[in-house]
């Protein structure tokens, strides 16, 4: 089956201009594509341009050159009506609407549909209560918006986009507010939404290790407002992100796929432990305070992991002897007395 594009972008510029016409380009000769069924994100730095390109997108604000087409259509031939049934979107900002139940705010994304009255006919609360359900708010439907908790009030904004049944959902940092859990569930739910509902998902984010893991594909934009775009696999093996992201002090660790801080280094380790949970994050535990694996010279410690009944043990060998740890914490503190981890002249 051939992919079917969507979103298209030819030699976009995006910027501003003043009231004296004076232009600032904020990123140029983009050329971008959004297939149906995926999700998208739009990651980069503070200032890089990610919201200007993403109101660009969405028609809010016009390019400075270039074209943006949903199908077959460029956005700024598209009827009022034509843009509230192709697309929809939902922005940073926290909705403040007052008594309305979150039924209510759903209900808003049939506006486009409903006659003159605004009345919703049996079909369109069907396709309400179905867009809740699609995003795990079924029982959030009578409940007011302003008692609704930030990750509640960010389900109802997605399925008030999604009561829109537009082709295209663009959404501009929908995790800001929203702590971890609440953060991996909603990108969960925004996966789920492309792939179940055949809809094509853009969003801007700051959250490049979910990115990394949700997204079918990344667009990066550099500080310079530079765009790379491509799967997130293959953009981690070109080492765009050290390019793109890295300041001082903080560098990103191709392996985990993540952006780490660096340590100064104390010594070696071995770890003899067979494939398991316990060795993960006794080597995470053990780089985190210095120690990076010996890769087959002599290490400066040693530790093997085995089971006393269920449970884990760590046994520690040093130069100094052997110590047996019932804990990462007591494995840690046992390397700090002995081995003088913290002692900057070791």
């Amino acid at each position: 089956m051939n992919a079917i594009s969507i979103l298209t972008c030819e030699n976009l510029t995006i910027g501003y201009r003043n009231q004296k016409t004076v232009i600032k380009e904020v990123s140029k000769d983009l050329n971008l594509n959004l297939i149906r069924g995926e999700l998208v994100c739009l990651i980069g730095p503070n200032g890089s341009g990610k919201s200007t390109l993403i109101r660009t997108l969405a028609g809010i604000q016009p390019p400075l050159h270039g074209d943006v087409w949903l199908r077959d259509k460029k956005i700024d031939d598209l009827s009022s009506e034509e843009r509230a049934k192709s697309f929809s979107v939902v922005l940073t900002t926290p909705v403040q609407v007052g008594y309305l139940t979150a039924f209510d705010i759903v209900a808003l994304g049939r506006f486009p549909y409903t006659n003159w009255a605004g009345r919703l006919t049996e079909p369109d609360k069907n396709i309400v209560i179905s867009a809740l359900a699609s995003v795990g708010a079924h029982d959030l439907a009578q409940r007011f918006i302003h008692e609704l908790s930030d990750g509640e009030r960010q389900k109802v904004m997605i399925a008030r986009a999604l009561a829109q049944e537009p082709e295209l959902m663009v959404l501009d940092e929908p995790t800001a507010y929203l702590d971890l859990p609440h953060k991996i569930e909603t990108m969960r739910i925004l996966k789920r939404v492309a792939q179940k509902n055949k809809k094509s998902i853009l969003l801007s984010t700051h959250d490049l290790n979910l990115a990394i893991r949700c997204a079918d594909q990344l667009w990066i934009m550099d500080r310079n407002g530079t765009m790379i775009s491509g799967t997130p696999e293959d953009l981690v093996l070109s080492g765009i992100f050290g390019s793109a992201f890295e300041i001082d002090g903080v560098s990103f660790d191709a392996v985990r796929g993540e952006f780490t801080i660096p340590v100064e280094k104390r010594g070696t380790f071995s770890l003899i432990a067979p494939e398991s949970v316990e060795r993960i994050w006794t080597s995470y535990a053990l780089e985190r305070i210095g120690y990076v694996p010996a890769d087959g010279t002599v290490s400066d410690i040693i530790v093997t992991i085995h089971k006393d009944g269920q449970k884990p043990v760590w046994n520690l060998s040093h130069p100094g002897g052997e110590q047996t740890c019932e804990s990462i914490r007591s494995l840690v503190e046992s390397i700090s007395v002995t081995c003088f981890l913290g002692d900057d002249s070791h």
